[in-house]
Formats: structure tokens, C-alpha cells, sequence
């Protein structure tokens, strides 16, 4: 294969990926055939196997991608003003709540039915594992991660895994208002958590 060749292989699978992360966090991935990539990337079924052993190879592939992309994401939130005094932590978990496209869904969200099912041997398992621990080390840093403050980082473990539960509950209801006042006050306690020796009004 010479190199222009190879070059564009690795374009071809890089876009194979690209369109799987985007119909998985929209659809879930059992409800996302090969066919479907492949149609979502232009290209036909039968290319499919020169880059991938199977669909759970892939699926792996496009839940590190789904997590890069949300840790990006994450990372690009500002600690805006209305946010400094909880180190950014609220800004986080309002943007979260937003009403986003369906391929932009939390992969925390997307990801979870397909790994739930009790298999010992999923492969994208992994990639899920260390995505949301990347996510939830960065969410911990916005609280102070690294300081002596260990009820402050425990009480922000409480509020990321809130977080998740009220977005999953509020996506599962149809937006429910009993499932929006969750996340109101998922919101509300997470302004509460203001950096060690400053008060709630961020005076010191």
C-alpha cells in the first residue's frame, strides 16, 4: 500500500469512528447497525472489515472518542464570574443540564445501556471506565482537588454522581418538572461549594 494509500485508510477509518461516536451517543449503540455507519460515512458495508474485527471494536474506539470529546468540552468551561466562587463547579453542572442535539448526549448517558447488560468481556468497558474518570478528576479539580479539603472534594463526588442521575432522569421522563426541580437543586448545592475560606458571597 503506498502512502497516499495509507493515508487515506486512516482518514477513512478515522471518519468510520467519527460517525459511529455521533449515531451511538444519539441512538445508543444497539440501535446503531454497521450499515448505518457506513451509510453515515459514505462508504459501503463491505469496507467495514478492513478497519474493524467487529462493531464492539469500533464501539470502543467511538466511546474514547465520545469521552475525549466531552472532556474537551469540560475543559473549555470557563470559571465564569457568577461561577468563581465554587471553582467553576456550578457552571459545569448548568451547562450539563442544557437541552443539547441528541449527538452531542452525555456519553456517561449514551454508553451505560450498552454496558450494563452483565457481559464480563465488552471491549468499549474500558474506554467508558477511564472516560468517566478523566471527566470526574477534572470535575474534582474545579472543587479544589489536591488541597486539604476532604469534605469539600467528597461533598463534589456526591454532586457529580447527582448530576448524572438528574440528566438521566430528566432525558428518561420527557423533562418532567418533578425531573427539572432535581436538577435545580443539583445546581443550587453545587453552588454551595465554595473553595476553603471563602463564604457563600465570596468574600473572604
Amino acid at each position: 500500500m503506498g502512502r497516499s494509500s495509507a493515508e487515506q485508510a486512516q482518514r477513512n477509518r478515522a471518519k468510520i469512528v467519527e460517525c459511529a461516536s455521533r449515531l451511538f451517543r444519539a441512538r445508543g449503540v444497539e440501535a446503531v447497525s454497521v450499515a448505518d455507519i457506513m451509510a453515515a460515512a459514505g462508504m459501503t458495508v463491505g469496507g467495514f472489515y478492513k478497519h474493524f474485527a467487529s462493531k464492539e471494536a469500533l464501539a470502543r474506539e467511538a466511546c474514547a472518542l465520545s469521552f475525549a470529546q466531552a472532556d474537551e468540552s469540560w475543559q473549555g468551561f470557563p470559571a465564569h464570574a457568577e461561577s468563581r466562587q465554587d471553582g467553576g463547579i456550578s457552571a459545569i453542572v448548568r451547562r450539563y443540564f442544557r437541552e443539547r442535539p441528541a449527538h452531542l448526549t452525555c456519553p456517561m448517558l449514551a454508553y451505560a445501556p450498552h454496558l450494563s447488560g452483565g457481559e464480563t468481556a465488552v471491549p468499549a468497558q474500558d474506554a467508558y471506565g477511564e472516560g468517566v474518570e478523566k471527566l470526574l478528576a477534572g470535575f474534582l479539580d474545579r472543587a479544589g482537588e489536591g488541597t486539604d479539603a476532604p469534605e469539600r472534594l467528597r461533598n463534589a463526588r456526591i454532586i457529580f454522581a447527582a448530576m448524572i442521575g438528574a440528566k438521566l432522569l430528566a432525558q428518561a421522563s420527557g423533562n418532567a418538572g418533578w425531573a427539572r426541580s432535581l436538577q435545580e437543586a443539583v445546581a443550587e448545592g453545587a453552588g454551595g461549594l465554595c473553595p476553603e475560606g471563602q463564604s457563600a458571597s465570596g468574600t473572604s
